[in-house]
């Protein structure tokens, strides 16, 4: 098995974690390929200096209303490799933990709203402090709100877990955690080039929905019902569309087919309203050998 089937092996069956990092990486590759490319061609497309800067997110609330893929976007973008290669550090060692604990479903939205909760903190802090208004229109990319959702989730459900720091220090999450949402406190005011605003944002989502979550309560269902749907449009289409090229078989068969669609529509329906993970084995295994064969 070479390196790339092991690679792709490895995004296949690992974690919503794993999936996470990989795609970080490939765009970082993909937007240092680009921007090399076009600094060679003396390509400056819409007046932009930099092309991360057309998928970053700007505190500017008019460049946002323009670009508002930029809130999703964002949190797959770095500016360096030592920026990347942080983040993802320590996200690799926290979902991971995250994940086993409270699931794939938990692990995936904290990240991405985790991620828009840093946004907006930082859209809106930008432009109501005049020390920001007076720096102009900033952009912003990186992990660092999402992967700060992880670790303050992560610390909120274990906050006695310990960890060894640099394999000498034993010390437990939740200090951990403190100690990070401090310094971001303490360089609010810093020009360092570091959003510590959107950390914050970030922080408070991982906190929220873990507190919640801990009580029994998932406040992050409307963004698992909304892939739920998206996932069940994606393969009632798909099932729709292998049906119909098989429209000339024979009258039994047809009748036959005919049945297996409406059984097919009823788990659909059920993905519709409640999502995936609400069908029971036998329907799982129902959808996958119908998407097969019919």
């Amino acid at each position: 098995m070479t390196i790339i089937d092991k690679l792709k092996y490895q995004f296949k069956s690992g974690g919503v974690y794993i999936k996470i990092i990989y795609i970080n990486i490939l765009v970082y590759l993909l937007f240092l390929i680009l921007g090399n490319f076009f600094i060679l061609m003396k390509w400056n497309p819409s007046g932009i200096s930099n092309i991360n800067d057309y998928f970053s997110f700007n505190s500017s609330p008019i460049v946002f209303l323009k670009r508002p893929w930029t809130i999703l976007t964002y949190m797959f973008l770095h500016g360096s490799f030592w920026h990347i290669f942080n983040n993802m550090l320590i996200y690799f060692f926290t979902a991971k933990m995250y994940e086993d604990l409270l699931g794939k479903k938990s692990s995936l939205s904290t990240y991405i709203i985790g991620g828009f909760c840093g946004a907006i903190l930082y859209l809106i802090t930008h432009n109501l402090f005049p020390l920001f208004k007076d720096m102009g229109n900033i952009p912003m990319l990186g992990a660092s709100a999402a992967v700060m959702a992880v670790f303050v989730g992560l610390a909120t459900y274990t906050p006695n877990f310990e960890v060894m720091l640099f394999g000498v220090i034993k010390i437990k999450m939740k200090y951990l955690a403190m100690t990070w949402v401090a310094f971001d406190i303490i360089g609010l005011s810093n020009s360092d080039g570091i959003a510590h605003f959107a950390h914050l944002g970030g922080a408070f989502w991982g906190y929220f929905y873990v507190s919640n979550f801990r009580k029994g309560k998932d406040i992050a269902y409307w963004f698992d019902d909304f892939l739920g749907k998206i996932k069940g449009l994606s393969i009632k289409r798909k099932i729709k569309i292998v049906y119909k090229k098989k429209k000339q078989e024979k009258k039994a068969t047809f009748s036959n087919s005919k049945s297996r669609q409406e059984k097919v529509d009823e788990i659909l329906d059920k993905i519709k309203l409640s999502g995936y993970e609400s069908l029971s084995k036998k329907e799982k295994d129902y959808l996958f050998d119908a998407s097969k064969h019919i």
